[in-house]
């Protein structure tokens, strides 16, 4: 019995040398609509992962519920490293699920500023103006989000409860949506991520008056964060690859050398600049500290604006 169990081990060795991870197409799940920052940096990112790992990397928006519909997707998905999630770090529990129950972040590649940008029917050119003119027309200004609770909903809760203003929040199924609304004067401003209102602000279709970041972008260096007006203001928005909860550690380990490998290529990294990203590399514990900070960053957000966290 040992020896045929040792003859077992013996012949399957060499085939699992040969066949590595990934060894077939890998699922990319994007949460949101196509068009906005997540879905662009994402493409970028996968579009050379393909090319490392010789295998096709299918990327699936599943936008809805700020991201969760996805999350919750991946989290079901089988722990065999083919299904990932590219994702935004930042993070609110809502409806009572808490996404690190069923996913694990990985590895974080990018950062990207959300702008608070307004379209033309906005009478200011400054973040001091734009703050007196939503104190004299409460509510009357359309802020559009590209989702309850995702990112930019929540940078504008926070801004009203630091500026003393109030803005009225409109959803969409995505950034991309929410950029046709700010053109279409659906919404008037946006806490829009760089890479989606970039190519606009650049084209002169919105006018950027803030990054919502606590650090200038390197992109924009002249343009000041809300923070140095508003005190305390600070909303990042950083991006991470995950896999479902109980995917094995090599594979782990190989995704964030794939990443690293990624951001060493100049070529990429200078076209996600050209697109409002900037490489940011980080892995575990690192980024587990800082997604808990995150949690906990909204989640008094959330309390002290009184947000409805089962909102859809």
């Amino acid at each position: 019995m040992y020896r045929r169990n040792l003859l077992a081990a013996t012949l399957a060795a060499p085939a699992l040398a040969q066949s590595p991870w990934p060894n077939r197409p890998v699922r990319m799940v994007i949460p949101f609509a196509p068009g906005g920052g997540t879905d662009i940096g994402g493409r970028i990112l996968c579009q050379r992962l393909a090319e490392i790992w010789g295998q096709p990397v299918v990327v699936e928006n599943r936008g809805g519920a700020g991201g969760m519909i996805g999350t919750r997707a991946v989290g079901a998905a089988a722990p065999d490293g083919y299904t990932l999630l590219f994702n935004g770090t930042l993070s609110i529990l809502r409806d009572g699920f808490d996404p690190r129950s069923v996913t694990d972040h990985v590895v974080r590649a990018t950062i990207t500023h959300n702008i608070v940008v307004v379209n033309e029917h906005v009478p200011v050119r400054s973040l001091p103006e734009f703050i007196t003119y939503l104190k004299a027309n409460p509510g009357r200004v359309n802020h559009g989000t590209s989702g309850p609770l995702a990112s930019q909903h929540l940078a504008a809760v926070m801004f009203d409860l630091l500026a003393g203003t109030r803005m009225e929040n409109i959803h969409y199924r995505g950034t991309g949506p929410s950029v046709a609304g700010i053109l279409g004067n659906e919404v008037q401003v946006m806490f829009g991520s760089m890479s989606a209102v970039l190519p606009l602000i650049e084209a002169g279709r919105l006018r950027a008056l803030a990054t919502a970041s606590g650090r200038r972008s390197a992109m924009m260096p002249n343009l000041p964060t809300v923070g140095e007006v508003v005190p305390g203001y600070a909303a990042e928005l950083t991006y991470s690859f995950s896999t479902p909860s109980g995917v094995a550690e090599p594979i782990k380990r190989r995704l964030e050398q794939s990443v690293r490998q990624v951001l060493d290529n100049e070529v990429i990294v200078g076209e996600l600049r050209t697109r409002g990203f900037e490489p940011d590399y980080d892995t575990n514990p690192g980024l587990a500290r800082y997604i808990e900070e995150d949690v906990q960053r909204w989640a008094d957000v959330a309390r002290r604006a009184n947000l409805n966290l089962n909102e859809g």
